[in-house]
């Protein structure tokens, strides 16, 4: 009979239905073993609790033993004897009543445990009797418990038995009923459908080995061949549907062709008309693509496209930032043009397709030499400026000193508040002066920092000690939560110690309560240091300008004391050191405020 639809020819769907049907035959056998093995385990934790019971008569019953001695001789003998197998009886018990498994075995092992309690409790009494009321406590009290505990014990080891039997017969008969079945219809199904698909097979496979051909020769670019398929049923249809396609991709290709050409030569003519270094690489830090001005930059004359970024551009720290664009912080590079240091800033992008697969990055260059010069002008500037305001700022801090402490004659409380208001600015201005003559330094590379080996422990602990006392005024937690030991890093002490004493009174100047904890451990070639706080914490728009000159986070900002170069001054620092520092934060759960700097040992030279 020739059939005319997939409906009948579904070999394939056939064949994964028996597989499908073997692997649950093969499940359902393994489960029903695996319902014997745990019914076997249950029968093994009754055996316990059978051995448990025996074990705990074989124990009240030398105990028994042991008070008939103490009736008639030795009562040291007697009492060693009854004191060790209390201990013994207990160890039993515990261990019966960690494998409580059927019901009113809970129930059993209260009763023996309250009348044991009992027994033992009475022997007190007994010991401490005399001859004549240790019989009658004996007969009395003692040897009944005795029984009655024999008895629950006994009971205990009954029921127990009593489960493993019933156990054992169900399981055993349920898991026997259920492999045979389960065989019987695996056999059945299977050889009905290796008859039904061995039938089927040459009906459904010529149609679509020829569609495959095609298919394949479509994939190879070749639009010339059509696929031949007699077949009427839907297979012949999406062949016919296959030529049409054939046939539309034809046209397709000559279009797309002229437009990719026009694309690439428009996006080449961009590229290479920039003024800015412009490097593209793929996935495997290949050049994919580069403008005529990189190519000066790095004095490139043969074809770089596709090879590899290293084997022609010897710069790893900008390959760094190509690799993992996106953990990198801005930072500027120091290049040779025409011989003459220039000053570049990296911007680097990842682009990635709509499978959000990752395609290539683009690596854009930005000459910033005369904004570095500008720069620097302004440092010079504002170094020259503040050295001039030093002079006769401190005049006056000396002159209205002497004035407010009525060196030079009385005042009256009028002029007295307005020359402390004038002494308080002429204060902060000294402060303000003070921190752009070190930023300044630190900026022109005239600070000189004397590195050494340092115990990060150490610094911190001494560098926390004036702080203390603000701390507990402010009711603040100020802890030191040492992680490890001889935590040693390459750094300048005193600068290093400048920057955790900064985080830690901006920490206390923007908190009101809680805590902060400052700690200190390795990372690898690092050692990391953070300061934590459950202060307000910062605001999202602050968080990427705090460490910029005379930014100061926080809505109560008017509020709180600081020039706002004390963040500025720790960035400097760290860089110096060849480190970074950030912060993470979210407002009302606290800041942390992290730096880290070369560890000793693998410590390396400062970049220009």
């Amino acid at each position: 009979m020739k059939i005319k639809t997939l409906k009948g020819k579904m070999l394939l769907g056939f064949a994964v239905m028996i597989l499908i049907l073997a692997g649950v035959v093969g499940w359902s056998i393994y489960n029903f073993e695996s319902l014997s093995n745990a019914i076997n385990d249950i029968l093994v934790e009754n055996y316990r609790s059978i051995k448990a019971s025996d074990s705990m008569v074989e124990s009240i019953e030398r105990q028994d033993s042991a008070l008939l001695l103490l009736l008639r001789t030795s009562e040291e003998q007697g009492q060693e004897i009854f004191r060790r197998n209390e201990k013994e009886f207990y160890t039993w018990l515990a261990r019966a009543e960690d494998n409580i498994t059927i019901d009113g075995e809970g129930t059993i092992l209260e009763k023996i445990n309250e009348k044991y309690f009992s027994f033992v409790s009475k022997f007190d009494q007994f010991y401490n009797a005399d001859e004549n009321q240790r019989w009658e406590i004996y007969n009395q009290e003692l040897l009944p418990l005795f029984n009655e505990i024999k008895t629950d014990i006994r009971e205990l080891r009954e029921l127990n038995r009593q489960a493993m039997v019933d156990a054992q017969g169900d399981a055993n008969s349920r898991a026997n009923q259920a492999i045979i079945y389960t065989i019987g219809l695996a056999l059945l199904v299977t050889a009905f459908s290796l008859i039904f698909a061995f039938y089927l097979t040459k009906q459904i496979l010529r149609p679509i080995k020829e569609l495959e051909k095609g298919i394949k020769e479509v994939a190879a670019r070749n639009f010339q061949r059509k696929v031949e398929v007699a077949s009427e049923d839907e297979i012949g249809v999406l062949a016919d549907e296959f030529n049409e396609m054939i046939s539309k991709l034809k046209e397709y290709e000559k279009l797309n062709v002229k437009k990719l050409l026009m694309e690439k030569e428009k996006s080449e003519a961009v590229v290479n008309n920039l003024s800015s270094p412009l490097i593209v690489t793929d996935k495997d830090h290949k050049i994919v693509l580069i403008n005529e001005t990189a190519k000066e930059l790095f004095s490139l004359r043969e074809d770089v496209l596709g090879t590899h970024f290293l084997e022609v551009i010897k710069a790893e720290e900008i390959f760094e930032y190509i690799k993992n664009p996106e953990a990198k912080e801005e930072k500027t590079f120091l290049l040779k043009k025409n011989d003459k240091k220039r000053h570049y800033r990296i911007s680097t992008k990842q682009v990635i397709d709509e499978d959000e697969e990752y395609q290539f990055t683009v690596t854009l260059l930005e000459d910033i030499t005369r904004l570095k010069e500008i720069d620097n002008m302004k440092s010079d500037f504002v170094s020259t400026v503040s050295h001039e305001f030093r002079t006769p700022l401190t005049s006056m801090n000396m002159g209205l000193n002497m004035v407010i402490n009525e060196d030079t004659g009385e005042l009256n409380e009028e002029q007295k508040e307005l020359l402390e208001a004038a002494y308080e600015d002429v204060e902060r201005l000294t402060e303000l002066v003070n921190d752009l003559l070190d930023l300044s330094k630190i900026e022109s590379g005239k600070i000189e920092m004397e590195f050494d080996k340092v115990d990060v422990n150490d610094i911190i602990e001494k560098t926390l000690n004036p702080f203390h006392k603000q701390a507990e005024e402010k009711e603040i937690e100020l802890k030191f939560k040492q992680s490890e030991d001889n935590v040693f890093a390459y750094a300048d002490p005193s600068k290093i110690s400048w920057v955790i004493s900064n985080l830690i009174g901006n920490a206390l100047r923007y908190a009101d309560e809680g805590k902060i904890e400052v700690d200190a451990e390795i990372k690898g070639r690092r050692v990391l240091v953070s300061v934590a706080d459950n202060g307000p914490g910062i605001p999202k728009e602050y968080q990427s300008k705090i460490f910029e000159k005379f930014v100061r986070a926080g809505s109560d900002k008017e509020e709180k004391s600081g020039t706002g170069l004390g963040l500025a001054i720790a960035k400097e620092i760290i860089t110096a050191h060849n480190g970074r520092i950030w912060v993470d934060s979210e407002e009302g759960e606290g800041s942390t405020f992290s730096f880290y700097i070369p560890r000793y040992g693998y410590q390396e030279e400062n970049n220009e």
